[in-house]
């Protein structure tokens, strides 16, 4: 049995779990971040998180694997743009100062004794190689995935590759314009999707019809998404209004990308997509079906299946499919 090591790189935590051939994720440790340390202190703790997942494996009564040689590679997911064949994090908004960082040269330089290759893409396009070949996507080619929380992320794969486009930042769903001249987005446009469906964005959405005197059951200064998918659950009629708008809003960033892609399917994960689909995916699905042309209209939208995990597992995947274009 082969082998890879998967590593989720986040603002708060760096993840690691050990996948087997057939899915099966084991040897899962997970310790802080500590992002204010700076790129090499970051490197070697993802560099211990590694050692202590081969340790873990190793010394299992059986031992899952009897020799490094067992384990293919290492997988690493960052947020942020990053340009992976160069293992460079040009720019990554989580982590205060990281400038075309060359961070898998930093971990490999805290790995001399492990002979290992080690791979890096972004988090996203790793969360959507996962539900390729574990999740979601299983049996399909061609997926576009979105992941819905504090902003939203997005990433694509075509013939069960990832594609980076020409410079690395293929996959910027979350900037495809729903509104035209509409809410200020994060990266200084207008009517962005993620200005739209980000959690904070949904938030102070909400936060404003009840300060302009609309009806509610919500208190506006303790909302979370959870919290406003919650009253609408429970029938409030603003949350519903308001998740009822970020699904229709999907649905139409959805029918661009399917125009412009024509995938087969396309994976929604994130804190966001946990409202469900009375509250918003049956929303989604039917402003797509609204707009959608004929053959595109065939792209299936379905939520992720790995949930907490689709980092982990799509980090590791990353050495499984290099090592098939060998």
């Amino acid at each position: 049995m082969k082998y890879s090591i998967g590593i989720d790189l986040g603002g708060t935590d760096i993840k690691a779990g050990l996948l087997a051939e057939d899915g099966t994720l084991s040897c899962r440790t997970i310790i802080s971040t500590h992002v204010n340390e700076g790129a090499r202190a970051i490197a070697r703790r993802i560099a211990g998180v590694i050692k202590q997942v081969i340790s873990v494996a190793e010394k299992t009564d059986p031992p899952i694997v009897s020799s490094q040689q067992q384990i293919i590679g290492i997988g690493l997911g960052s947020p942020g743009l990053i340009i992976a064949e160069s293992g460079i994090v040009h720019f990554s908004p989580n982590f205060p100062g990281w400038y075309d960082i060359p961070l898998l040269d930093y971990v490999n330089e805290e790995l001399q004794e492990i002979d290992i290759p080690l791979y890096i893409d972004n988090d996203v396009n790793v969360m959507v190689l996962g539900e390729l070949h574990h999740g979601a996507g299983v049996g399909f080619d061609n997926i576009v995935g979105l992941t819905i929380g504090t902003g939203v992320g997005g990433g694509v794969v075509i013939d069960k590759k990832v594609y980076h486009g020409s410079w690395n930042t293929a996959g910027e769903l979350g900037h495809t314009i729903v509104k035209p001249n509409g809410r200020t987005c994060g990266c200084g446009n207008r009517g962005c999707l993620e200005a739209y469906a980000g959690a904070r964005h949904i938030i102070e959405r909400t936060q404003q019809q009840i300060v302009a005197g609309r009806k509610t059951c919500m208190n506006p200064d303790q909302l979370t998404p959870k919290k406003i998918a919650d009253a609408a659950s429970a029938g409030d009629e603003l949350a519903r209004e308001i998740f009822s708008e970020t699904g229709k809003l999907i649905g139409v960033a959805l029918t661009s990308i399917a125009h412009i892609l024509n995938p087969q399917i396309a994976v929604i994960g994130g804190g966001i997509s946990a409202a469900g689909e009375e509250l918003l995916f049956q929303h989604i699905r039917k402003e797509f079906n609204k707009r959608v042309m004929d053959i595109p209209s065939k792209m299936q939208i379905v939520p992720a299946k790995l949930g907490n995990d689709a980092g982990l597992v799509g980090a590791a995947m990353l050495a499984y499919t290099h090592k098939r274009k060998v």
